[in-house]
């Protein structure tokens, strides 16, 4: 995984979210050059607040008012992607969030969701319980098993860290979303989405110990 080539995944990503009109609202993740001579893709206000200890309503309002995001999907969940790279072109740390809205948009706000079942019935039902995603990078803080390099929170639960074989790609993160939450649409637009992006080389980073748990492999 290199700036290069996530740089180009994100563009992949991010059209066919537009064209799809899966995406209503975005923001490209700014590029910005660090002290070592790396680069960060993704710098956001309010980058720590969804780890604190408050109410998700209060931690999506907040995000969602201050624009702290980077897609804006069409029943109001909010898409975050962070990248960073040290001055050898090396991955030292990834940050790629999901915060679903608390509450689904009105009628009127966003009728589309309301008028086109085929497109949105699997995100209206009443049934649903929604809940916050993120997929971490953060092998500066690996002990094995209890905080994987790679790991996946479900949840705002602090300790939830299911081990993820390798670091994630833009674009398995964003499949990952559709295909078990946006289905519906993921499949109208199977096409598009199924399209191969731009190549993503990644190493395992899991250890033995933490295959011996359960634990999630990723896609490319």
């Amino acid at each position: 995984m290199t700036p290069q080539s996530v740089r180009k995944q994100l563009n992949d990503v991010y059209a066919r979210l537009i064209f799809t009109s899966l995406s209503v609202k975005q923001f490209h993740p700014k590029e910005l050059s660090i002290l070592d001579g790396g680069i960060k893709f993704g710098g956001l206000p309010l980058g720590s607040i969804s780890l604190r200890d408050i109410a998700y309503n209060e931690i999506y309002k907040e995000i969602e008012s201050n624009d702290a995001y980077h897609i804006k999907l069409p029943d109001g969940g909010l898409l975050i992607f962070q990248y960073t790279f040290d001055g050898t072109g090396a991955l030292t740390k990834h940050r790629l969030c999901y915060f679903p809205s608390p509450e689904l948009p009105s009628i009127d706000d966003a009728p589309y969701l309301y008028e086109n079942d085929e497109l949105y019935g699997d995100v209206v039902a009443i049934k649903l319980v929604r809940f916050p995603i993120r997929f971490d990078y953060d092998p500066s803080s690996h002990k094995d098993v209890d905080h994987p390099k790679s790991h996946l929170t479900l949840g705002q639960y602090e300790n939830c860290r299911i081990p993820v074989d390798s670091p994630v790609s833009p674009n398995a993160f964003v499949l990952f979303l559709l295909r078990n939450f946006y289905s519906r649409s993921y499949r109208k637009n199977k096409n598009i989405f199924d399209k191969k992006p731009h190549h993503i080389s990644s190493e395992p980073t899991i250890t033995d110990a933490e295959r011996r748990v359960t634990h999630f492999i990723s896609g490319r």
